[in-house]
């Protein structure tokens, strides 16, 4: 496997991940919502560097995106 394509996998697979492990954690309740939107904008912030940092972010903003639509478990 060329080291393009190991490092366009690995991105897609580290985004992936990202996903659905704040969805879950906010699904359970164990990380609150606003605070794992939170954590998001800070790290969007934190890697706009230009070129591949500006795309990171832009990805991370859908990630966010869609973490806006995630419900937390009701409380019981």
């Amino acid at each position: 496997m060329s080291n393009d394509v190991h490092q366009t996998a690995s991105a897609i697979a580290a985004f992936d991940a990202t996903q659905l492990a704040f969805a879950a954690l906010v699904k359970k309740g164990i990380l609150p919502k606003a605070e794992a939107e939170q954590i998001l904008r800070q790290a969007m912030e934190v890697i706009k560097t230009g070129g591949a940092g500006d795309r990171a972010a832009e990805l991370l903003a859908i990630a966010l995106e869609r973490l806006s639509k995630v419900q937390p478990a009701p409380r019981q």
